[in-house]
């Protein structure tokens, strides 16, 4: 194979890039329209592409295989020259014909057409002993007449590599290779590629990964796009997330026989034993065709024995029919003379009959017709009832689809932001008034048509149209009675009257201070209770630091810097109640749960976000004004350490790690200054317990180990005693538990069991406490976290006994907690993981 000359090349466009280079559409001098794809040497194995290369290539290249033009990976940077699978859109621009590219089709009718595709394209690659080791969407596509052909072999997890960002292609990986990648170099890769092919299949025919489903859809990229950003590859963890689920489930039944067997095939190709799996992709594929053709032969086999049973049917019925003939032949003579006889009689008796069925008939036809009026009478009363139920179908439909489009907004915590918010929004209010409109006069929608109104008013104040949002919530507070009473209602309107508040603020409105007033008095009528008290608390925080401006802009400064206060000692207090947020690092968070779901189960850091920074941006201007306020000091210390931990939860560590180290400095001036202050030391407790988690994961164990024991001298005066501070306690169980498994990362394991079995007792106390009335299930979280860790830790040590007990009462903790928000992901697979382990000690209970 020729090198490349790149002069040849016209003007190259970018089209994509990934962890092993760039790819650009350039069209060569003689018209043809190519992709070139530079490859960082750092993350190619130079010797083991050429082979495989030269292995492809020699005898023609197999079909369903990418040819490469021209290539030299002894270049700096390594060059590969293939045709160009993309097309280009009305505007211009170049759209990979990548299965990832067309991800959001499947599972649909092609979905078996593809596996079967995929596989006969890996089975020519395997014939031509090349794995490839790289199978992922992104590196299937389609040419022009659409079959199906592999590009990207022998890149990503390969022997030799020498840098290896994270790719979704470990996501199909099986647990040797993702452990030991240099086994592709003693044929390993073949079973390798089964395996990707089985999870590949799956994902097609189902929309599901086969293990892991919850966690590696979330880090997997969506379909039209090729990567995610901010993510790092552990492999090792990703290994232990697949092999944490051994048994493989389909979420829906087979459709037909062939199916079913077709689905065997894949199961085997899932095996998580290299050797159960089927040898290389030749043999998967003709496990297929075998299913197929012994299904083929089965129908062809029923098929004839219909013919034959058909054949001898139709002739008993011949044999039988000419008997009867013969019988009735008989007969019909016999009856002929009975029949003579009795043809008078039978005569008068028709004429009677028939004059009684004459009256009948009359009879009949007046009966038929009060039915039919009847009947018309039903139809109306039904129709009128039909459109009404129809109306109210139609709205809980549609309402459904666009209040979940209304809810993926920006700044949402779990969920990236989508373009084109204003037309949603101005979509969504047609969408209201034709709903308001089209069922005015109908009965019974005075629900759903309260809902719309108040749907208009929200939809307003998200446009930021104040007086057309006042306007609305007017007219939707009128209608309110119609709607289900109770809390959850009181705080939905009480939120809205406050974001009113805001936006005639932002506009100079006069009539925000007395909307402010309307809106502090409907959340303080808001029974606690009965719905989240932080996010009433929340909210009431986001009244003070809003009207502390409008104050601040009326010259009225005492009042001010009393609304600020206010605003940020709550928003500070919300963050010190729950520590577990950003110091939980367990095994089972680290390895099982993504992020967002993290997020969501561990105190909601990111809601409050945008609020706390900007009351750090507004006590920074009042520090310059104030520079010996150590009240304002140290409520931007607690601003900035809140951040850092939502920061951190977020995955943003380098804000993280800026925002830690603002809040250690403040703090430590200000313990200088106020050596008892019980807030300041937790506060900086818990800096040094975020540091020392950034340590530890940069590798800095020793700087780390000080920074836990800094933390935790801190808390000691204040866990000790009836007038223990019970935060302090759960922090100092938290810092306790986290020095444990730092000692156990350097192979300490008694002592690692030592810190987190008096981390267990002391949160077991916790919970029981009077604290542990409002954050029982915070602590029971921490404690089903701690026990899984604990029974690993006991497991390594070699104390067995330990470690199915530990593990079994992790699953009575997850039990307990899946009972009371089973819809929660988090709990759900926290509870699988532990059970899986325990399952491992109790082989009667697999």
């Amino acid at each position: 194979m020729k090198a490349p000359q790149l002069e040849a090349f016209g003007e190259r466009e970018l089209l994509g890039t990934g962890p092993c280079g760039a790819v650009f559409r350039a069209v060569r001098e003689d018209g043809e329209v190519t992709a070139v794809k530079l490859l960082d040497g750092m993350a190619i194995n130079r010797a083991l592409l050429e082979e495989a290369t030269a292995r492809l290539e020699k005898g023609g290249w197999p079909d369903g295989v990418l040819p490469i033009l021209e290539a030299d990976y002894r270049t700096k940077p390594a060059v590969r020259v293939t045709p160009c699978l993309a097309d280009v859109d009305e505007e211009g621009v170049p759209r990979p014909r990548s299965l990832q590219h067309r991800l959001a089709d499947f599972p649909g009718e092609d979905s078996w057409d593809v596996v079967m595709a995929l596989a006969d394209a890996l089975a020519e690659m395997h014939a031509r002993q090349v794995a490839h080791g790289n199978l992922k969407p992104g590196n299937v596509f389609f040419d022009e007449e659409g079959g199906l052909t592999l590009v990207d072999w022998c890149l990503g997890n390969m022997p030799g590599v020498g840098q290896m960002d994270f790719t979704d292609a470990i996501l199909y990986q099986p647990p040797e290779q993702l452990r030991e990648p240099e086994a592709y170099l003693h044929e390993a890769g073949y079973r390798w590629d089964v395996h990707a092919w089985g999870v590949l299949a799956f994902r097609l025919i189902t929309g599901r990964f086969p293990r892991a489903n919850a966690t590696f859809i979330q880090v997997a990229p969506p379909p039209g796009e090729t990567h995610r950003e901010g993510l790092q590859a552990d492999l090792l963890k990703v290994a232990n997330t697949v092999e944490s689920q051994r048994m493989v489930e389909w979420p829906t039944e087979a459709e037909g026989e062939k199916e079913r067997r077709w689905r065997e095939v894949i199961d085997t190709c899932l095996a998580l034993e290299p050797g159960d799996r089927p040898a290389n992709a030749m043999e998967v594929r003709h496990r297929l065709q075998a299913v197929e053709r012994e299904m083929a032969e089965e129908e062809q086999r029923d098929a004839v024995l219909d013919q034959r049973r058909h054949a001898q049917k139709a002739a008993g019925r011949a044999g039988m029919a000419a008997g009867v003939l013969l019988g009735a032949a008989v007969l019909m003579g016999f009856l002929w003379h009975v029949a003579k006889g009795q043809f008078a009689q039978e005569r008068e008796r028709r004429i009677k009959s028939e004059a009684l069925a004459v009256k009948q008939e009359q009879r009949a036809a007046e009966e038929l017709g009060r039915a039919r009026k009847s009947e018309r009478q039903a139809v109306a009363a039904l129709q009128a009832g039909e459109a009404t139920w129809l109306a109210r179908i139609e709205a809980s439909r549609d309402l459904g689809d666009r209040l979940f489009s209304w809810a993926i907004e920006e700044d949402h915590r779990t969920l990236p932001p989508l373009d084109g918010r204003k037309l949603r929004l101005q979509r969504l209010e047609d969408y209201y008034e034709q709903f308001l409109e089209r069922t005015d006069g109908l009965e019974g929608l005075g629900d759903e048509r309260a809902r719309a109104r108040l749907h208009l008013a929200e939809i307003s104040l998200a446009m930021g149209e104040p007086d057309l949002a006042a306007k609305r919530f007017e007219v939707a507070l009128a209608s309110a009675d119609d709607l289900e009473p109770g809390a959850a209602l009181d705080l939905r309107l009480a939120t809205d009257r406050l974001l009113l508040a805001i936006l005639f603020k932002e506009n100079g409105d006069p009539r925000a201070g007395e909307t402010f007033e309307s809106a502090r008095q409907a959340l303080m009528k808001v029974p606690q209770a009965e719905v989240d008290a932080d996010r009433v608390a929340y909210l009431l925080a986001t009244l003070d630091l809003r009207e502390s401006e409008l104050l601040a802009a009326a010259g009225d400064e005492v009042a001010a810097l009393e609304h600020l206060h206010r605003a940020t000692e709550e928003l500070n207090r919300l963050a010190d109640q729950r520590p577990e947020a950003a110091l939980l690092r367990s095994e089972l968070v680290a390895c099982y749960l993504s992020s967002a779901t993290i997020l969501d189960g561990m105190g909601e850091l990111g809601d409050a976000r945008g609020l706390r920074e900007m009351a750090a941006a507004k006590l920074l201007q009042l520090i310059e004004d104030h520079p010996g306020d150590l009240k304002l000091r140290e409520e931007l210390a607690g601003c900035y350490g809140a951040l850092a931990e939502s920061s951190l939860v977020a995955g943003d560590v380098s804000r993280a790690e800026s925002m830690s180290k603002g809040a250690t400095k403040l703090l430590t001036e200000i313990l200088s200054q106020r050596p008892e202050s019980a807030s300041v030391k937790s506060r900086l407790a818990a800096q040094h317990g975020i540091m020392a988690g950034i340590l530890r994961d940069r590798g800095e164990s020793e700087e780390a180990l000080r920074r836990y024991d800094e933390g935790l001298h801190l808390l000691e005066g204040l866990v000790v005693g009836d007038g223990a501070d019970p935060l302090a306690r759960f922090r100092y169980a938290l810092l306790t538990w986290e020095k444990g498994r730092m000692l156990g990362f350097a192979g300490d394991r008694k002592s690692e069991i030592a810190h987190e079995e008096k981390s267990l007792e002391m949160l077991l106390v916790l919970l029981e406490s009077s604290y542990g009335v409002s954050r029982a299930e915070s602590i029971k979280r921490s404690i089903g976290y701690l026990l899984g860790d604990l029974g690993h830790a006991r497991e390594a040590a070699g104390e067995k006994d330990g470690a199915e007990a530990a593990f079994g009462e992790a699953v009575k903790i997850w039990e307990s907690l899946h009972r009371d928000r089973p819809a929660s992901e988090e709990y759900e697979e926290a509870l699988d993981w532990n059970r899986q382990r325990l399952a491992e000690f109790r082989p009667e209970e697999r």
